[in-house]
């Protein structure tokens, strides 16, 4: 018995020890952790993705030259000047005038070796990042709807360059310095003498118009058209598309839900309509950011499923408008809807309201040669209605009028027509409109 305080006393210790050794094991033990990568969301793309100089490009050129004005609304004629764009290194950018007169404007367009682009809508400058190389690396936070390219001093590889909002009554100008001035000469000034001549209409204390002397001939297209699925919509704009109810309000209605959140299908108007109620803000939002912001919302999902084009903004409620356009003509319709429109919210996109359908492919046996009066003449026309008033028009523009021939078998007409735009609205010039004078309208 005599030994057995000592083992106690040993077996107590060898306890303790264990004890330490595993309260140090436990303090210092890392596990082997396994990286898990993090699984991104499957991205959904309605059609390729585009760049901006695809949305943003202008719709007319007029060249003052030799006292005569020519121009051109070629599709292919505007995306060759926003190609010789691409590069140019803008020197300075300096404010000129904020309170400009129509007859200054008219002035500045019409003095020699100047040519002035036309884009539907106010651009941000930052827009032309992409495009121009500015050296300010701060551009002023403000628009431009046209863009005056003075080339009189080319041989000195200078062009200047001026910058006119109509909606700011601004000018700014700058100089811009051009490696290759006899490219943009042979690609852009010569091919200009050969275009159609164009007409200043001009109209005592108003900006004036400039249209083509001659009569136009253009292409009267049928389209099949390609429906867009609404689940592909429904997976992108829902944060959990398995939580969205779907009801059939009636033939022509169909809602989506998630209790948050609402899209809305006109099956008739082939139109989709999206709500999200908690975003609405009556914070401004700058032009720049918002261009920015509405560009990438809809081309992170493909959005721009044909040629839109951005048209005009409406700053004060953080919208944006892109028109559908065909053949470089933009696309206007009472029988389904051709634009889409972005409202932006707190931090993100509030509403959003657009077609969901795009063109597949046009019939080639259903094209049609259509000849148009010119603008000119266009002009003298309205001059004898009594049912419009030159100065109230904003723009005198070809474009087409989208027709719903056969709406089961998505067959679709385009029919080249006049119209006039007064304060973002378009009227199509009809005989009716002009006094019942047809003179190739219809």
């Amino acid at each position: 018995m005599r030994y057995v305080e000592p083992v106690k006393s040993v077996v107590l210790f060898l306890l303790v020890m264990l004890s330490v050794v595993l309260t140090f094991l436990i303090w210092t033990y890392t596990p082997d952790y396994k990286y898990i990568e993090k699984t991104e969301g499957e991205e959904i793309l309605i059609k390729p993705q585009k760049d901006i100089e695809d949305v943003i490009r202008p719709y007319k050129a007029i060249f003052r030259s030799e006292e005569e004005f020519t121009g051109t609304i070629s599709n292919t004629a505007m995306k060759e000047i926003m190609q010789i764009f691409k590069g140019w290194h803008i020197l300075d950018l300096a404010p000129i005038n904020n309170s400009l007169s129509s007859n200054y404007i008219n002035e500045i367009i019409r003095a020699d070796k100047r040519m002035t682009v036309f884009f539907t809508g106010e651009v941000p400058f930052s827009a032309f990042n992409t495009i121009f190389q500015f050296t300010d690396k701060e551009l002023p936070e403000t628009t431009f709807n046209r863009m005056i390219i003075d080339w009189s001093n080319y041989d000195n590889k200078e062009l200047t360059l001026y910058y006119i909002s109509s909606n700011n009554q601004s000018l700014f100008r700058s100089h811009v310095s051009v490696s290759n001035m006899t490219q943009f000469m042979q690609e852009v000034i010569e091919p200009a003498k050969k275009y159609d001549t164009f007409k200043e209409i001009e109209r005592g204390g108003y900006t004036s118009l400039y249209l083509a002397n001659s009569n136009i001939e253009s292409v009267k297209y049928t389209y099949y058209i390609e429906d867009i699925t609404p689940e592909l919509f429904k997976n992108i704009l829902f944060p959990d598309a398995n939580i969205v109810q779907r009801n059939v309000e009636s033939a022509t209605s169909e809602k989506y839900t998630d209790g948050m959140s609402l899209m809305t299908l006109d099956t008739n108007l082939k139109s989709l309509n999206y709500v999200y109620p908690a975003a609405e803000s009556s914070i401004r939002v700058e032009p720049s950011k918002l261009l920015k912001d509405s560009f990438e919302f809809i081309n992170e999902h493909g959005g721009y499923t044909s040629d839109f084009r951005y048209v005009s903004a409406g700053t004060n409620k953080n919208q944006m408008d892109y028109q559908l356009y065909l053949q470089g003509l933009p696309v206007y319709s009472k029988h389904v809807i051709t634009r889409m429109t972005t409202i932006w919210g707190d931090s993100r996109i509030f509403h959003y309201k657009r077609p969901y359908f795009s063109l597949d492919m046009d019939i080639p046996s259903e094209k049609e040669i259509i000849e148009l009066p010119s603008g000119a003449e266009i002009v003298e026309l309205i001059q004898q209605s009594n049912n419009l008033v030159l100065s109230d028009i904003d723009e005198i523009v070809l474009g087409y009028y989208l027709i719903t021939q056969n709406q089961e078998l998505n067959i679709f007409t385009f029919e080249p027509c006049w119209f006039v735009i007064r304060k973002g609205t378009w009227t199509k010039l009809t005989p009716e409109i002009l006094g019942g004078v047809k003179n190739g309208l219809e």
